[in-house]
């Protein structure tokens, strides 16, 4: 059981700059997390929902599971790094959060392969958000703790990369067993297997901070709760990138829980031709992400500019969403996943090295920040599918075929305007 003392001003740990194996490996366990977290996120959860309701109520009820589920996740991440950075267990700080995320977020999974009903389903996503954020916060701390400034636009880059082929993995998965007729629970168990897998071997080769129980100050439950407040007034450019992001992913998050939806409503397509144009696209988009990423995180580190890649790969990723607005025939998805890809890739190429240049108190809160900062990420998750809904009501007349139209319209607006945001960094070129 880990040690934890949880003040707000725990004194900085030696930080060592971890060698090759150690990015391999973090790498992996990036791609092994995002595989279990994201693939329900893209596919799996929405065909479980589609089991268990109806034509007419399974947007609301996806809406309703993924929405409590990105409650949990905009909770559990900031707390669970506040917990790693003042984590004095033998272990290290992070690999006790590595370890019992991993798991129980299996268990959640676990709940939803065998849910009986929805409010099942819910309680299993909401124990999967929970306990995977822990994991990802400590991984996403891993960044300053372990990889030299030098390099961390392309460990970045290599994070963005793993983490948006992780859903390609999980969709082929997912496609592969249907076409096998292989029963739902395993399109749930398998990814969850890899992840375990992936993390399990990190913490196998993680050389860990360990933080010293006489260095860490008493616990103030106020003092403690204040420290998830990262003024933006103190630091704005920590502001300006979580708005970035946030405005980012809040239009991707209305285009990706309803993919497999919008395949079937507008195309008329049955659920394994569905998942074959997911994995289709899927591909094209991972393809164009790898060369956008590589390219993106490589000449980030050249020029140590950050804010002008994260501006045009918003604008693209906007473009994409614009094209599946106005798609006619899923042939013209492919351009919209081309163009979704080369904006993805960009952005996560040099997000995370753009946040770790701004981040406030990196040695001492590195993983508590990044927490903070991974509101952005699982608040849209929240907000996106309950405006949702009413997105694809408009003008639909309660047919059950939604309004895919306004739905990614919203989206880029949104994508483009958080371009915008990352204009007033003034902390990183």
């Amino acid at each position: 059981m880990a040690s934890i003392d949880s003040s707000p001003a725990a004194v900085a740990a030696p930080r060592r700059a971890g060698g090759t194996g150690l990015v391999v490996a973090y790498v992996m366990a990036f791609f092994a997390l995002y595989v279990a977290l994201l693939t329900p996120v893209m596919s799996t959860l929405a065909l479980r929902v589609s089991v268990l309701s109806t034509p007419e109520g399974r947007a609301g009820d996806l809406a309703l599971v993924t929405g409590v589920g990105a409650f949990f996740a905009f909770v559990a991440n900031p707390l669970a790094g506040a917990l790693s950075d003042r984590t004095t267990s033998r272990l290290g700080m992070r690999r006790p959060w590595l370890l019992w995320g991993v798991l129980l977020g299996s268990v959640g999974i676990t709940i939803i392969a065998f849910a009986p009903n929805i409010a099942v389903v819910v309680v299993g996503w909401a124990i999967a958000q929970t306990a995977f954020n822990g994991t990802q916060a400590a991984l996403q701390a891993l960044l300053p703790d372990q990889v030299d400034a030098l390099l961390r636009a392309r460990v970045s880059g290599w994070l963005g990369i793993a983490q948006n082929l992780a859903p390609l993995a999980g969709i082929g998965i997912a496609a592969w067993l249907t076409a096998q007729g292989t029963g739902s629970v395993w399109l749930l168990l398998l990814p969850t297997f890899l992840a375990i897998a992936g993390v399990v071997a990190l913490v196998a080769v993680l050389r860990d901070r360990h933080l010293d129980p006489a260095d860490v100050e008493p616990f103030h439950l106020g003092r403690f709760l204040a420290g998830f407040w990262v003024s933006p007034r103190k630091h704005p450019d920590f502001g300006w990138a979580f708005a970035g992001r946030f405005l980012l992913l809040f239009g991707f998050a209305l285009y990706n829980s309803y993919q497999v939806y919008f395949l079937q409503d507008r195309f008329g397509m049955d659920e394994p031709t569905a998942l074959g144009w997911q994995l289709r696209l899927m591909v094209l988009q991972a393809a164009v992400l790898l060369l956008a990423g590589s390219a993106g995180g490589a000449l980030s580190d050249r020029t140590g500019r950050r804010k002008v890649f994260v501006i045009v790969s918003t604008i693209l990723a906007g473009a994409g969403l614009l094209v599946f607005a106005f798609a006619g025939a899923p042939a013209h998805l492919y351009l919209g996943a081309a163009l979704f890809g080369a904006g993805l890739g960009a952005y996560f190429a040099v997000d995370l090295a753009l946040v770790t240049d701004v981040l406030p108190n990196r040695e001492t809160e590195a993983a508590k920040n990044m927490g903070v900062f991974n509101i952005a990420n699982a608040l849209p998750q929240s907000l996106a599918p309950a405006l949702a809904p009413t997105l694809l009501a408009v003008g639909s007349g309660g047919t059950g075929s939604g309004n895919y139209t306004a739905l990614f319209l919203v989206g880029a607006v949104v994508a483009v305007v958080g371009a915008v945001s990352t204009m007033f960094i003034k902390g990183a070129r």
